[in-house]
């Protein structure tokens, strides 16, 4: 946009009603989150993080709002009460969710401000919301002063197939944890630190090294920026530590997430100069700074009971098969549901993955991946936006994206048979191709492009 419009104007004049407004769905106002946020920045929860001064961008379901950023990107206007406050009528494209973004070459932090959880179904409140903002916040240090802590999502997409035994050995090494972070006495805390990098260690052996590293940049990533919102939160140790069934991939990524935060409270109570250690050393891994601090005291040696021991592996055997069970009938339903289906056939010109969601992924026993909510896929002939929609997708051995399955669509697509162009909008899904060939049996779209 190269000027500012009667609508921007019009905001200028409601700044002061609209940053109070409420959250659509309750009664919580973003004015109420900043404030909290802002008794957030006296406390040093890392060395050298100032969220004061790395820039937010908040949308409360009405507009978006822009903090410390120093000067207002085109098509935000300064809120006429608090002029170092930014706002923007309406979403702004860039904030679509908890994440970072460029906005005008600056890595900003961003946020959609909601009523809960959609995935623990927890209510937020202010406190809640600052502390997912500080969490995203902390990417933006991340990715500006730690260039190395950026872990490859798409590593899960292949991640070895689930077995009885490579998910006993996760729960094991979980639970270990779990006994540490949850222990008051350090000679206790590190015996059970030492159990959990024991199962890790004999776990990791399993592994080809793409996936150990990945699963130890994530900790870095997504388990201390889980840390400093927890910390943020003030929330029990324990909180949304048990997201998903533990199972690959979706367990990994969450396994993530639960341990770094779990081993950076451990590091709290061992090694209250952890986080200097890690600015200054960034390459090591928290597993690795957690095994020095160990090493310098003394701590009790700790086990599982065999009766510990046979449970945990009982109820893990008991959800592998019952995962397996649950996995197939989704499939099922989902291949034979009611309505148009699309297969696109990419082999001479394979897609490039944009965006999924790790926590809502199923790799399947034929190499494919079923995505459950989000997907979104391009090369120079296809677009690809899928939300709130399965699909399916498979690659070939190079991996290589060359075939993805829609199913269960309730609009016609649309096809210009002379442009050979097929497009299809459903939900708020979009699939654009330019395509090759063009085949239908009965309500199903077989496109080569």
């Amino acid at each position: 946009m190269n000027t500012l419009t009667s609508v921007f104007l019009l905001a200028a004049l409601t700044t002061n009603c609209l940053i109070n407004q409420p959250v659509s769905g309750q009664s919580i106002r973003i004015s109420d989150v900043m404030k909290v946020h802002e008794a957030m920045r006296p406390q040093n929860v890392w060395p050298g993080f100032l969220i004061d001064e790395i820039p937010v961008a908040v949308y409360d379901s009405t507009n978006t709002y822009l903090f410390f950023a120093g000067k207002a990107p085109e098509g935000f206007i300064p809120v006429e009460s608090t002029p170092d406050i930014f706002v923007f009528n309406g979403q702004y494209p860039q904030v679509r969710g908890n994440s970072i973004v460029q906005i005008d070459g600056i890595w900003t932090a961003t946020s959609v401000l909601t009523a809960y959880s959609r995935r623990t179904q927890e209510k937020y409140s202010p406190k809640d919301l600052a502390g997912i903002i500080v969490h995203e916040q902390f990417h933006n240090l991340q990715r500006t002063k730690h260039p190395y802590w950026r872990q490859n999502d798409g590593v899960l997409l292949f991640y070895p197939p689930e077995t009885n035994e490579s998910l006993s050995l996760r729960r094991l090494e979980k639970e270990a944890f779990k006994q540490a972070v949850t222990t008051d006495v350090i000679t206790d805390i590190a015996g059970w630190a030492t159990l959990g990098l024991t199962y890790r260690q004999e776990r990791f052996q399993r592994l080809a090294q793409v996936f150990v590293d990945y699963e130890r940049v994530l900790q870095l990533t997504e388990g201390l920026s889980d840390y400093i919102e927890k910390t943020a939160r003030g929330t029990d140790p324990l909180n949304a530590s048990n997201i998903t069934n533990g199972i690959a991939p979706a367990g990994v990524r969450d396994l993530g997430y639960v341990e770094g935060r779990w081993i950076a409270m451990i590091l709290d109570q061992l090694d209250p100069g952890w986080k200097h250690t890690l600015e200054t050393s960034d390459t090591l891994y928290l597993e690795e700074i957690l095994a020095m601090s160990i090493a310098k005291i003394p701590y009790t040696s700790k086990n599982f009971s065999s009766s510990e021991m046979n449970r945990i592996k009982a109820e893990a055997e008991r959800d592998f098969l019952e995962w397996q069970t649950n996995r197939e009938e989704e499939m099922n339903a989902y291949i034979h549901s009611p309505g148009y289906s699309v297969e696109i056939h990419s082999q001479q010109n394979p897609l490039t993955i944009r965006m999924f969601d790790p926590l809502e992924t199923e790799n399947l026993p034929d190499g494919g991946v079923f995505n459950r909510v989000f997907f979104s896929a391009v090369n120079q002939k296809a677009n690809l936006r899928i939300v709130n929609h399965p699909c399916i997708i498979h690659f070939d051995d190079s991996y290589r994206l060359v075939n993805i399955d829609v199913f269960g669509i309730q609009q016609a697509p649309v096809v210009h048979q002379k442009e050979k162009k097929f497009i299809l909008t459903f939900e708020n899904s979009t699939i654009e191709l330019n395509y090759v060939e063009l085949q239908t049996e009965g309500t199903k779209y077989i496109v080569t492009i």
